[in-house]
């Protein structure tokens, strides 16, 4: 995707008029990324106007489709243009929730592992790393770098000559009572504390089927139990420690590999030749294994034909199920992998809540749940919402801006498009300013689409690598539905 950093803009300034209880509500111009979730929940807090019992389609004035062409742009080569269904919830209102990080409980990894590997003997998978080899591997390459004078940290100090001896002769010791393989099977998912090198306190539980390697069946699960704030460096100042998400997953590649490629879209297809199993049967399926786990509130929503090869008629084939989080009937969309405060190389990290379900005819071959989110009070019960002319407004003006390349990027070709193909209203997780753990869901009109590459001619450039499943789905621009303040997917706020 090609994007220009925006630094600093301003909602007012760039939208003169189009807002008019924008000047109102401030005399200064508003940033265009707020972080005043505070006046953001007092804006949402006012009454909003009667609809006499109107759904939210109705009270918002939510077309059913939007035709918006030659969007405003810097380039010649690059264009915008609005080709799109819009899909609201079937709802009269929306509100705003408290929203925390989670952790999966010993009852639900026990659940998950007794369904999933339940009958196939499973061994530690942490032991991998207590073997004969792996640990005569690891003094091996510390006795190389020794002999070779290849300082972890480049030349100059010496010391940490001292701290590989050390652990070395630790190694040693431990090599002399290691095992050849991971010893015997597991005979339950009991989660096991560790502490690891930033400090914190982590719950791991991590099994495989087979004492060493090649093994098909992989299963693991990960809580973040204690993350500690650290004095930084300027100041004393406290920040929050990286924060890894909670994940619970599990992997059988003996009939499809790991890595599987997206093929294409099949939701609401009625059958493929690829597969027997309908993608229908298959979203009823994981509906199916979520009550069976106990999974409250979420819902298999879309479902991709996927396989291990890149080619679309070749290799082995399964579906890729994504599913949603609900709150009172109402989806939280997930806009990007993970947001961050301070910089995405260096700052602190919350990943947003994803579940994805692999399955083929044969049964159920990956589940992966990432980041569990816990929905608290509701802070807005009846949140007081633009009408959607405004929001287009925003979005008209925006869309070019944000998204507009640099030109040495469009060196290759003669013609730019992005093509917005669906706008959604959901609910988003917003965190709090400076926290990778609490934050807020906020009503947010989120805006897709798809990129067009051509060369000169007008001949398309045709992809043809396919996407990783897994691969998040990201919008082009996010608008708050409550001040139409652009959301960042990055920073959240």
């Amino acid at each position: 995707m090609l994007k220009r950093t925006i630094a600093s803009l301003a909602v007012c300034a760039l939208l003169a008029g189009a807002l008019s209880a924008c000047g109102a509500a401030n005399e200064s111009a508003a940033p265009l990324v707020s972080k005043d979730t505070e006046q953001m929940i007092a804006t949402a807090a006012q009454p909003p106007v009667s609809t006499a019992e109107q759904t939210l389609q109705e009270s918002l004035g939510v077309p059913d489709r939007v035709e918006e062409t030659a969007l405003p742009t810097q380039s010649e080569r690059f264009t915008v243009r609005i080709s799109a269904d819009v899909t609201v919830p079937a709802t009269d209102h929306l509100s705003i929730y408290r929203v925390s990080a989670a952790e999966f409980s010993q009852d639900m990894v026990e659940r998950a592992y007794d369904y999933f590997c339940g009958g196939t003997a499973m061994y530690d998978y942490s032991n991998l790393f207590r073997t004969k080899r792996t640990l005569q591997d690891r003094i091996d390459s510390m006795q190389n770098d020794l002999d070779n004078n290849d300082s972890p940290d480049g030349t100059g100090d010496d010391a940490w000559r001292a701290d590989y001896q050390a652990e070395i002769a630790k190694l040693k010791i431990d090599l002399l009572t290691a095992r050849d393989d991971l010893g015997d099977p597991v005979s339950s998912a009991r989660l096991s504390k560790t502490t690891v090198s930033d400090g914190g306190t982590q719950e791991i539980f991590e099994a495989v089927n087979a004492p060493e390697q090649p093994w098909t069946k992989e299963f693991y699960a990960r809580n973040n139990i204690s993350y500690p704030t650290a004095a930084s460096e300027a100041g004393g100042e406290t920040t929050a420690i990286l924060r890894s998400e909670a994940s619970l997953s599990y992997f059988d590649s003996s009939r499809v590999a790991v890595g599987l490629y997206r093929l294409r879209d099949v939701t609401g297809e009625a059958r493929i030749s690829e597969l027997d199993t309908t993608p229908q049967e298959a979203l009823d399926r994981v509906a199916a294994l979520f009550e069976t786990l106990e999974i409250a509130n979420m819902r298999p929503f879309r479902v991709y034909l996927a396989s291990d090869s890149e080619a679309a008629d070749a290799g082995h084939y399964a579906y890729f199920v994504e599913a949603r989080r609900t709150v009172g009937g109402v989806e939280i969309q997930s806009p990007f992998n993970r947001s961050y405060f301070g910089s995405i190389d260096s700052g602190k990290e919350w990943a947003y809540e994803t579940l994805e379900v692999r399955l083929d005819d044969g049964g159920f071959l990956g589940f992966s749940w990432v980041s569990p989110l816990s929905v608290g009070d509701t802070e807005v019960e009846r949140a007081s919402l633009l009408p959607f002319s405004s929001i287009l407004t925003v979005a008209k003006s925006l869309l070019g801006v944000v998204n507009e390349p640099l030109e040495s990027d469009l060196e290759t070709y003669s013609a730019y498009t992005i093509v917005i193909d669906h706008i959604t209203l959901s609910l988003q997780r917003i965190p709090d300013a400076n926290s990778v753990e609490t934050g807020l869901l906020v009503p947010v009109w989120n805006f897709y689409g798809q990129e067009h590459y051509f060369l000169s001619g007008g001949t398309e450039v045709q992809r043809t690598v396919s996407e990783p499943v897994g691969l998040r789905e990201e919008p082009y621009l996010s608008v708050n539905a409550i001040d139409g303040s652009v959301v960042s997917k990055t920073q959240g706020f």
